[in-house]
């Protein structure tokens, strides 16, 4: 009986030490597990492409200014051309203003037809009952104020026969001060005057024709045939061919030379 409790007891010991062994095998086992599950490497992911979505509207690139502006030979061209056409339209206009105008003077005058001389020659006026003229003093007249040698103004239209047909006359006021006259004397100078500034000019082609002028600081002297000199009225002495412009005076009178070209070399 004794005997049966001591291998009992020992057996229940046995029994016990494998159950513990067991048990510390069991979580041996389940530790090394755990650890190799949280130091296992994780899957990298695979980068995948995300597709862009490409904008609707495309984008312009704003122009820069430059800082210097270049044409083409053909845009040259076309300004040239565009020029060319407003230089053509403006002498067009100027044609059609100068020949609805004419300035000149009356030379004749027969009933209500009026011949005008200018520079171009003569020219045709036609006047009618509704012409207006105004006159030199700024009043309102009539075909029958207008006398010859008056300077007028007519304004109206050309028609077939380049007849003007005068909507306006305007009578131009004579000059105040009427326009001094030069005269022109060739000759040889036979007589000079330091004291006076004065010189004697004998005709060329009549030796009883003389004439005496004075020479002051406003008198032009040259020398066409050598321009290189320098002419002076002290240079000047008898026997010199000479050419003078003067300014015509009254009797009595000594003109002053406007201008001398000596004509000896």
């Amino acid at each position: 009986m004794k005997q049966r409790k001591i291998f009992s007891q020992k057996s229940r010991n046995s029994l016990f030490q494998a159950c513990l062994y067991s048990l510390l095998l069991a979580f041996v086992i389940f530790s090394k597990t755990r650890l190799s599950l949280a130091t296992s490497p994780s899957p990298t992911p695979k980068a995948t492409s995300t597709p862009i979505a490409s904008p609707s509207a495309t984008l312009t690139p704003s122009s820069t200014p430059s800082a210097q502006i270049t044409t083409s030979p053909a845009e040259e061209e076309k300004v040239q051309e565009i020029r060319q056409a407003i230089q053509e339209k403006l002498t067009q206009i100027k044609e059609k203003i100068e020949k609805r105008a004419f300035v000149g003077n009356i030379t004749e005058i027969t009933d209500l037809n009026i011949i005008l001389s200018n520079f171009r020659g003569k020219r045709r006026i036609r006047l009618n009952e509704s012409t207006q003229v105004i006159l030199a003093n700024k009043k309102e007249g009539s075909a029958k104020d207008l006398a010859i040698d008056d300077k007028i103004i007519a304004l109206g239209d050309l028609d077939t026969t380049e007849t003007l047909e005068a909507k306006r006359i305007i009578v131009v006021p004579p000059p105040k001060t009427p326009p001094v006259k030069r005269l022109v004397f060739l000759g040889i100078i036979s007589e000079t005057n330091n004291k006076n500034s004065t010189l004697t000019i004998t005709s060329s082609q009549n030796a009883n024709q003389k004439i005496t002028l004075k020479v002051s600081s406003e008198t032009s002297l040259s020398n066409p045939i050598s321009p290189q000199d320098n002419p002076s009225f002290k240079s000047l002495s008898a026997g010199q061919k000479i050419l003078a412009v003067f300014p015509q005076t009254e009797e009595n009178k000594t003109p002053t030379a406007k201008t001398l070209f000596l004509l000896t070399q």
